[in-house]
């Protein structure tokens, strides 16, 4: 069998590249690729506030879009986490990763995933910046790949779980990076440089989450058997 596309579904610009870069890295990883083909041009679908309550049918139509592609064996979802609040369905509720996840993967169902194509729902835990600075002894005092200088080779991070602190990674590494940060132009960077042994020896859960969701669909896509994922509790 050929190998199926995998789309990626990110918030904004700098994080098309960025969400590729480690997603490509797990890939490698789990040695997937025969089964695997990464879509080049990942859907910014905007903040989680653009998928639910009111907006659920944004969240349909974007799937449905998505799967028109050529040869489309599943869809991965990664957003930032950064929300006091969401709204499921009708309700005001406070932001919990898993629980919105769910909500997703379940409002996927609605439009043939878990049957025809797989979908996996991640959530960064505050923002993607937070898996980087979890890898940060591996960025410290190394040039980016293209050259330019990046993170200090003094910068020291003092939290011990880059879920929970600093809540504003992007502000952190703007003052720990010798030219300051730009998502746009800094982001994917420092996701071809990070790499996976230091995040985990970090050990952000929801980094730990995100592993999980890209060897879910991936075997997911290897068997044929779709998954929507994470399933209802």
């Amino acid at each position: 069998m050929s190998p199926r596309r995998l789309i990626l579904f990110v918030e904004g610009e700098g994080d098309q590249g960025a969400v590729a870069a480690l997603t490509k890295k797990l890939i490698r990883h789990i040695d997937a690729w025969e089964a695997i083909v990464l879509g080049t041009n990942a859907f910014k679908v905007g903040g989680v506030e653009n998928l639910t309550g009111r907006n659920t049918t944004k969240w349909h139509n974007w799937l449905r879009a998505a799967v028109k592609q050529k040869n489309v064996g599943g869809i991965l979802l990664v957003l930032d986490g950064d929300r006091d609040h969401v709204w499921i369905g009708q309700e005001k509720q406070p932001f919990c990763a898993a629980v919105v996840a769910r909500h997703l993967a379940e409002q996927a169902r609605k439009v043939g995933a878990g049957s025809t194509f797989s979908v996996a729902c991640v959530f960064a835990r505050q923002e993607f910046e937070s898996w980087l600075l979890a890898g940060i002894e591996s960025l410290c005092g190394k040039k980016l790949p293209d050259g330019r200088a990046g993170v200090r080779d003094s910068a020291r991070l003092s939290e011990q779980d880059t879920d929970e602190s600093p809540r504003d990674a992007k502000k952190w590494l703007s003052q720990n990076m010798e030219r300051g940060y730009k998502p746009s132009t800094d982001q994917e960077p420092l996701a071809q440089l990070v790499t996976l042994e230091a995040i985990r020896a970090c050990g952000p859960r929801s980094f730990r989450r995100f592993e999980r969701a890209v060897r879910e669909i991936c075997e997911a896509i290897r068997s044929g058997d779709h998954v929507a994922t994470p399933a209802p509790q």
